[in-house]
């Protein structure tokens, strides 16, 4: 472990955070306004809700993301037509356009590393870091084993 350390910290393996195309999508918004943009550039349209669940946050913190997002005028906020309790978050042209970008660089990103690798190489990689992630989200310490983290409850509303 203290050897992974070492590449990313002095061993010359930077971390693609640190690209400059990425650093000035930084410049524009923080990450977890972008994570919101490209959530919602994948969905379509989310509830206040399902954004808090898709970024495992607090639903005030999904709607503090959401108001900043409309104040930037990257989506806009409505009213679900059935319930209106409910709101409703969806891109805007310009929240597209910016997801886009985002989402291009990205790509560049994991293209260059697919490149890098072969095939078998690239199905390892996704496998090791498929585990990797579950043993991140596995029990914490402090977390009983097996409960279950704090999810956003969902209502059914009938017509």
């Amino acid at each position: 472990m203290e050897q992974l350390l070492e590449m990313f910290l002095t061993g010359g393996a930077k971390l693609p955070f640190f690209n400059s195309d990425l650093l000035e999508l930084d410049k524009e918004l923080p990450k977890s306004d972008f994570l919101a943009l490209l959530l919602l550039q994948r969905r379509g349209e989310a509830t206040m809700s399902e954004l808090a669940a898709d970024l495992n946050a607090p639903l005030s913190t999904a709607t503090g993301i959401g108001a900043r997002l409309e104040k930037k005028r990257l989506v806009e906020r409505q009213r679900h037509p059935k319930d209106k309790r409910v709101i409703m978050l969806r891109l805007t042209a310009e929240g597209q356009d910016l997801a886009a970008r985002a989402r291009a660089q990205i790509d560049a990103l994991l293209n260059r590393i697919q490149q890098a690798l072969s095939p078998a190489e690239m199905q390892q990689l996704v496998g090791l870091v498929q585990k990797i992630l579950s043993a991140l989200q596995a029990a914490t310490p402090g977390q009983p084993s097996g409960a279950a983290p704090d999810e956003a409850r969902r209502i059914i509303i009938e017509d």
